[in-house]
């Protein structure tokens, strides 16, 4: 290998020494990834090679992305890395593929296991502009994003003085002030008067 060459162990590229038990992840031309030996020597200056992930493993877990075949190295790993791994930006947001239930988006910062029976299944969609939430039995429609406690008050004209829950698996959480909630679709609200007075 001469010192004009372009070719490269990744793991040692990436700085790990050879001893090292290290995961080498290739990110194909069509946007799959793939396990490659940490010992093999790669030619940086062929055409779809550049993208490559180095982590301390010794398994990888594989999943199904846009009908493309994934690794990764993590037993969890958040709905904003499969977006990333799918090479989608943030105008898209990741969907969970369900047999039992319905499919559930995924938050930026939302988990989930690749653990267990089976190989989990995602899709990528552009992100809704708007989401339809729920103060009692009355539906709103709100501009996606993140709104204060004091935001959704005002937007739901909850009655003055009042608290404002979420309802979460069938129970109430109490919105506190000044927290930020991001919204999303389905999400319930209620509001009940300040604690030691009668509704």
């Amino acid at each position: 290998m001469t010192s004009n060459s372009a070719y490269i162990t990744v793991a040692q590229g990436a700085g790990y020494r050879s001893s090292d038990e290290v995961i080498v992840l290739q990110q194909l031309s069509d946007g799959g990834i793939e396990s490659i030996r940490a010992e093999e020597v790669v030619d940086l200056a062929a055409p779809g090679v550049e993208r490559f992930f180095v982590m301390v493993a010794d398994s990888t877990y594989r999943l199904i992305v846009d009908g493309l075949k994934l690794e990764w190295p993590r037993a969890s790993l958040s709905g904003g890395t499969i977006r990333k791994l799918a090479l989608k930006d943030d105008t898209f947001e990741v969907v969970q593929e369900l047999e039992l239930v319905p499919d559930r988006v995924l938050g930026e910062d939302e988990f989930v296991t690749l653990q267990g029976a089976g190989t989990e299944r995602f899709k990528t969609r552009p992100v809704a502009q708007t989401v339809t939430v729920f103060y009692g039995e009355e539906a709103f429609i709100l501009a996606k994003g993140k709104y204060t406690t004091e935001q959704l008050i005002d937007r739901f004209q909850v009655e003055a003085g009042y608290l404002l829950d979420l309802i979460e698996n069938g129970k109430l959480v109490e919105l506190k002030p000044g927290e930020h909630l991001e919204v999303k679709n389905g999400m319930r609200f209620t509001s009940h008067p300040p604690r030691g007075q009668s509704s």
